[in-house]
């Protein structure tokens, strides 16, 4: 079979070449936070990330809409009374404006805003949700039969060898959005594979879903990991369990879900989304302009976008400029070329696949690629499962070429953020 004939040949390489990071510092590192008190070792590595997206993050953020949203909300509001000429995404009905995006981001900042009133900066918890969104990465991690060093290693590629970087330091309107749908994804996540909690599996992912609305499309493969189906597919032993869980699942994910509808009546006067339709001149941008904001005309873009956009160059030093356009997926994060090693007959491969096909089927037909950004921050909305796949590739060992890979999507993000910091971006 092949599934145990290639396990069999990964058992037989010598080890240094399974577990290339053996005997090295990151690995005492990691045998000691995985030793460490239960959660302690998740809290650790919040908080280092934290502070080391704060480090890097800007000083001023004036895409605060979200700052201005969950003032609103603390005096009983859900609309803003003024308009600001940059936030060009508000939507003007009766004299007031509404933010378009969908609104968990606002209620998190909601004790923020109350301690340090409106001029919190909003991107200080943007890093803060991405730091816990690594931390709990790093959990889910352990779900997986990796050591320590490569549970490490993808920990820390995942916060700093991707998008997922710039996009939770920056913590702009449309940022913050992910980084905070990220924390609740990987939150769940957790929780499905533990098959424990079925509501809050339900409950956090429609909280990821109610801050990026393509992230709810999950759904169907959360619920197939929290229900344990295996591969070939077939009915759970135990019926009343799983009916059970079944039900409590989609208690949870109804919760966030039905709050959402009675936000959007309130706002729109219907239950769907239909906010960024309105936004003044949105249907004339060049971007949209041919074929409205959803189009399957729009596909190839995307595809471009993933897979082959580029980098500028320019011929003065350092060459290698940043697009606001974007950059592939995988030449910013050239690990993720290992996914191409996981075997679809692994039931966790199989259901991260089918979730990240669902959550991309609003994306590639959405006319912004996700301009202006560092990298594809789209594939944010279902980052937490390709770790989900690379970690079922790398349970088989972990290569030198692949730490290569992962050092070299490290730096990448590093130089990409030097690079912005001073401006050397450009379309």
């Amino acid at each position: 079979m092949e599934g145990s004939a290639g396990l069999a040949a990964d058992t037989r390489r010598p080890l240094a070449e399974r577990d290339a990071l053996r005997a090295t510092p990151l690995a005492s590192l990691a045998d000691r936070l995985a030793a460490a008190p239960r959660h302690l070792d998740t809290i650790v590595i919040a908080i280092v990330t934290t502070l080391i997206y704060l480090r890097v993050a800007p000083e001023n953020q004036p895409y605060d809409y979200f700052v201005r949203l969950a003032d609103a909300m603390l005096h009983g509001q859900i609309h803003l009374t003024e308009a600001p000429s940059w936030l060009n995404e508000l939507v003007p009905k009766d004299g007031v404006f509404y933010v378009v995006y969908p609104p968990v981001p606002a209620v998190l900042l909601m004790p923020f805003v109350a301690i340090f009133g409106t001029e919190f900066p909003q991107q200080v918890a943007s890093c803060l949700f991405g730091g816990i969104a690594v931390g709990l990465t790093w959990a889910l991690l352990g779900k997986f039969a990796l050591s320590n060093s490569t549970r490490l290693f993808l920990t820390a590629v995942f916060g700093f060898g991707t998008v997922f970087w710039y996009v939770a330091e920056t913590g702009s309107g449309w940022y913050i959005s992910h980084a905070v749908a990220v924390m609740f994804m990987t939150g769940s996540l957790n929780l499905a594979f533990d098959r424990r909690w079925p509501w809050l599996v339900g409950f956090l992912l429609g909280l990821a879903a109610v801050s990026r609305l393509p992230v709810g499309l999950a759904a169907p493969a959360v619920l197939a990991i929290l229900l344990g189906i295996g591969w070939p597919l077939r009915v759970p032993t135990d019926r009343i369990l799983a009916l059970r869980r079944l039900v409590l699942f989609g208690v949870g994910i109804g919760i966030p879900s039905a709050l959402y509808f009675a936000y959007n009546l309130v706002r729109w006067g219907t239950v769907t989304d239909q906010g960024y339709t309105l936004i003044p001149g949105v249907l004339e941008d060049p971007i949209y302009v041919d074929h409205g904001i959803l189009a399957l005309e729009y596909i190839p873009r995307h595809i471009y976008a993933i897979f082959l956009r580029s980098w500028n160059f320019v011929d003065e030093a350092p060459f290698f400029q940043p697009s606001w356009w974007g950059l592939s997926l995988f030449m910013t994060t050239p690990l993720f070329l290992w996914l191409a090693r996981a075997r679809l007959r692994d039931p966790r491969v199989l259901f991260a696949a089918i979730g990240t096909a669902l959550v991309l089927i609003p994306i590639v037909t959405h006319g912004n690629v996700g301009i202006t950004q560092f990298g594809y921050r789209f594939s944010l909305d279902f980052q937490p499962l390709l770790f989900v796949v690379l970690a079922t590739v790398f349970e088989r060992g972990l290569s030198r070429l692949a730490v290569v890979a992962g050092v070299l999507a490290i730096w990448i993000n590093i130089y990409a953020l030097w690079a912005i910091s001073i401006g050397f971006i450009e379309y």
